[in-house]
Parts: C-alpha cells; structure tokens; sequence
C-alpha cells in the first residue's frame, strides 16, 4: 500500500512537470522569444542614455543621413533584438562562422522551455506591457479620430481649389491653421481664419508646403515612427518624435524653396505663427501635419543658414557605433543569462 501511495505521488509530480516545461521546437521558439525580450530591453536601456548625449548633434545632419539616423534609433530595439534571435539560434553545422558565434553566445538547454522559470516570467511581463501600450496607442488614435470628427461634422468644409490632383480645402474656423491629415490618403485643410488674413503669395507659400507632406506621406511615417517609439521611456520618446517631426517640416520647407524665396518662406512662417498664438491649438498628435506648429525658431534659421553637411567619416562613425551597440547587447544577453542561471532554477 505504501509503495503504491509512492508511485502515485511520483507519477503525480511527473504530470505536473510535464505541464510546467516543453521540450523540442516549442521550446526553442519561446526560448529565443526571451531572448528577444531581453535584448529589446538592454537596448532601449541603452539607446536611452545615448540620445540625449547627441540630440543636439543631430540637426547638423543632412536630411537624409538624419532620416535615417532617426529611423534607426526608433527602431534599433526592434532590429538588434532580432538579430540576437539569429545568433542565439540553435544550428547543427559546424562552420567557422558558426563556431565563432556560438564562442561569442550561447544559450544553455535551449530546447527546455520551463513556465515557472525567469524565461516565462520574462515573457508574461512582456505581453502584459506590450497589450496595455497598444491598447493606449488605440485609445489616443479613437480620441484623435472623434475629435478630427466632429470639427468636419461641425463646420463648414468646402473645396476651394484643385492642384495636381489634390483638392485643398477651406474649414469655416476663425482660428489660423493649414495642416495635411490622413493616413491613407492625406488632405490639406486650410481655415477661413487663415484665408482671410494672408497675400495669395503666403497662401501658396502654405499650400506648397502642405502638399509637401502629401507627396511624403508625412502622416502615415508620423504614425509608424511614433509606434516604434511607444515603448521608450516618456521623455525620450518625446525628443524622438520632436526630431521626426521637425525633420518632416524642414523637409516641406526645403521643398518650397524651389517655388519662393527663402526669405519670403521664413517671413510666411512667422507671420503666421504671430496669428495663431492668441488662439489653441486643435488638431494635435502624429497624424497632424502643422504649417506653422513645430519648432519655429529651428525652421526659420534652417531656411536663412546654409544646408551644412556632415563629413562622411561621422556617418561611418555613426554606422560603426550600432554595429557596436548590437555586439554589446549580444554580449549582455549572453552574461546576463549566465548570471541569472548561476542564482535562480532554470
């Protein structure tokens, strides 16, 4: 009798640790998942102590070295993660690369996946946060759409002109505003306020930079930029986005000054900017593309400085940094891993 009370307690804790731990590909598959999470979350670390060191390097970059540059850091913890997928991957060949990669990192039992140890709670931690940011990037995007609602239901929109296909329309608001709204198919909307108030010349000064940011996509990359940055720390996702967002503007200005004066463009913008500082903003959020909005004084000198070029050896140094950035975060996976087996169950 007691020998059968025995086995049955030993098959009792077998069913139950069959339960808590998988083996084979599943295994694998949630394993390089923890990876990916802890590199997502060495390199935000990372990338978030480094921008506010070179934020105000940044504008003496070109426009498209600075997009890039941009684009890069936003997604950095996205693509870096992935890579450390990659290398962490289990492979059965036996190549010089290979062995070098699994010299560098390597993950012990990667084929044992236990859901009660650090590796689930990692992962459960991360849906968790992931499932409320998108729920909270959801809701901002509901508010915004209600609201760009019931400002079209509210007023009195007509088309006032058609150039290159593009109809621009008129909003009957007395506040002075232009801006370019819309994902998928983007439109410019310029208030009476403001078609009462300017010289033809000013006008089409504005309706040339807001369908700029038609022809660019403007709000749609806004948006998409804007996700990457989600998970970024509050106030560096803020210097992210003013960046994006001012490249974006100086882009449309730059634009402009193939049709008008540099002068006459940087005049139009504090002209305007004058006008709208008795009267609140509406309309604000990444969808929104604003004439006269963001960073003003940046713009203007911008439009009145010569385009400075950075030297080619600073992009090199700058390419050569992420790769470094990417070996270090591999390095830390692969210690911090180690680190956390030498004190805790796998």
């Amino acid at each position: 009798m007691k020998r059968w009370k025995n086995l049955s307690n030993s098959n009792a804790s077998y069913v139950a640790g069959k339960y808590k731990m998988l083996e084979g590909n599943e295994a694998i598959f949630l394993n390089l998942m923890s990876v990916a999470i802890t590199a997502f979350v060495i390199v935000t670390i990372l990338i978030s102590a480094i921008i506010p060191l070179i934020k105000n390097n940044l504008n003496s970059f070109g426009f498209i070295a600075r997009k890039r540059t941009l684009w890069l850091l936003a997604t950095a913890p996205w693509w870096i993660a992935l890579c450390c997928v990659v290398i962490f991957f289990p492979r059965q060949d036996t190549n010089n690369l290979i062995a070098l990669m699994e010299k560098i990192a390597h993950w012990h039992h990667i084929d044992v996946f236990k859901f009660t140890s650090w590796h689930g709670l990692t992962l459960v931690v991360a849906a968790l946060i992931l499932a409320v940011m998108i729920n909270l990037m959801f809701v901002q995007v509901r508010r915004h759409s209600i609201a760009m609602h019931n400002l079209f239901k509210f007023s009195d929109m007509q088309p006032i002109s058609c150039d290159n296909n593009q109809t621009i329309y008129s909003i009957a608001l007395s506040i002075p505003a232009a801006f370019t709204i819309g994902l998928l198919k983007p439109r410019v909307y310029l208030t009476t306020g403001l078609l009462q108030q300017l010289e033809p010349s000013a006008l089409d000064i504005i309706i040339q930079h807001e369908l700029a940011h038609v022809r660019a996509r403007d709000p749609l990359f806004k948006s998409i930029y804007s996700f990457f940055c989600l998970l970024y720390p509050k106030p560096i996702r803020r210097i992210l986005q003013q960046h994006f967002t001012l490249l974006t503007e100086q882009q449309a200005d730059s634009v402009v000054t193939g049709y008008h004066d540099n002068l006459d463009v940087a005049q139009t913008l504090i002209s305007v900017a004058k006008k709208q500082r008795q009267f609140p903003q509406s309309c604000e959020g990444s969808l929104v593309s604003h004439f006269s909005h963001d960073q003003i004084t940046l713009r203007v000198q911008k439009l009145l400085s010569p385009q400075s070029q950075i030297s080619e050896l600073t992009l090199v140094f700058t390419g050569l940094c992420f790769l470094t950035a990417m070996l270090f975060t591999v390095l830390m996976v692969d210690g911090l891993h180690h680190l956390i087996e030498t004190y805790f169950i796998h």
